[in-house]
């Protein structure tokens, strides 16, 4: 290799360094600006302060939207949306914005938090909050991310992303934002999670054929004698009177029940279904379902049994319903009382 080449090749390399040096300088003075404007030098309170600072560089490495905390709260009537479950920003424009306008720009927003969002607006005329209607026009409206859900506590990133979708939404309706405390909401989101582990409890009792299998017939006028009805997923559901499931009776064996099906029907196994949190009216409810358990166990000769076959019987039955009384009395301390809308919101 000649002089000429060796000294390019020396140029080329000392180019590189240059550019690599200048473009760590201007990153590193970037992040402390970005820093001193939008950083907290508090501990992530969901990522678990120092101990999870590597876990933690994806979100700190992005720059959320800043905005204003909520000073003074909204006219507040009606509405789905709660502080107590939901993360909720505020938006106000100075003249009002039609339905459609709003409708359109959360369509195309590009972020999409993994936690369910709920949008409403404020209707002065009956000083009530309401579903955003697409004829309407608002000069108030709200937006709400779910804290938790079956799947688990929303994370930073998942508030990250609701706050740049409605920073991104105030700015094309030309509306002022204000969101509540991240880290209060976290703690939230940490706490509502605990307490839905320990409730989110689905019994099953489990009818078993003791000697020649169940007709479909005496199953499906049973069933509708006690007021269930056969729903299209192929389950007889006994609901209240607004509508809400109290419990399912199912068949353990395929198929599914059917309108068609149920003549020709024998099966060797039932399926009782209790869904704690969502089912209204507590522990009086679990009592009924358990009375027509041993109702239909009766009329069918038949034995009730937990998941692995193994038989309940009074005692057993009574040790669930003074673990079910616990749990009811977590929840209403809580203010999330059985079959509730917030329940039924938390454990869609």
């Amino acid at each position: 290799m000649s002089e000429l080449q060796l000294g390019l090749l020396g140029i080329g390399v000392l180019v590189v360094v240059g550019v690599l040096a200048y473009n760590k300088l201007q990153e590193s003075r970037l992040k402390r600006q970005s820093e001193e404007a939008f950083g907290s030098r508090h501990d992530d309170v969901l990522l678990g302060g120092k101990a999870a600072a590597q876990g933690a560089d994806a979100v700190r490495e992005r720059i959320e939207p800043t905005l204003s905390q909520a000073s003074n709260e909204a006219p507040a009537a009606g509405g789905a949306l709660d502080a107590s479950i939901d993360f909720i920003a505020t938006l106000e424009t100075q003249q009002a914005v039609a339905g459609e306008a709003v409708s359109a720009a959360i369509v195309d927003s590009a972020e999409r938090p993994g936690k369910a969002v709920s949008w409403e607006a404020y209707n002065s005329q009956s000083a009530h909050w309401e579903p955003l209607d697409a004829a309407g026009e608002y000069q108030m409206l709200r937006a709400g991310l779910q804290l938790v859900d079956r799947k688990g506590a929303a994370s930073a990133q998942d508030l990250s992303d609701f706050s740049a979708m409605v920073q991104a939404v105030a700015s094309v309706i030309g509306a002022d934002c204000s969101l509540d405390e991240t880290a209060g909401a976290l703690q939230r989101a940490q706490k509502l999670d605990a307490l839905c582990a320990d409730v989110d409890v689905q019994i099953g009792l489990n009818l078993v054929a003791r000697g020649s299998a169940f007709a479909g017939t005496k199953i499906r006028a049973f069933a509708e004698a006690h007021g269930f009805a056969l729903e299209r997923d192929g389950r007889f559901c006994r609901r209240d009177e607004t509508g809400l499931e109290l419990y399912s009776l199912c068949n353990t064996e395929s198929p599914p029940f059917s309108a068609e099906g149920m003549k020709a029907l024998a099966t060797r196994g039932l399926t009782l279904l209790f869904d704690v949190a969502r089912a209204p009216g507590g522990i009086a409810s679990f009592d009924r379902f358990v009375e027509f358990a041993r109702a239909l166990a009766e009329s069918l000769s038949a034995g009730i049994a937990d998941d692995n076959r193994r038989p309940l019987d009074d005692a057993a039955l009574g040790k669930i319903r003074a673990q079910l009384q616990s749990l009811y009395a977590s929840m209403e301390q809580q203010g999330i009382p059985a079959g509730s809308p917030l329940a039924l919101r938390l454990f869609a």
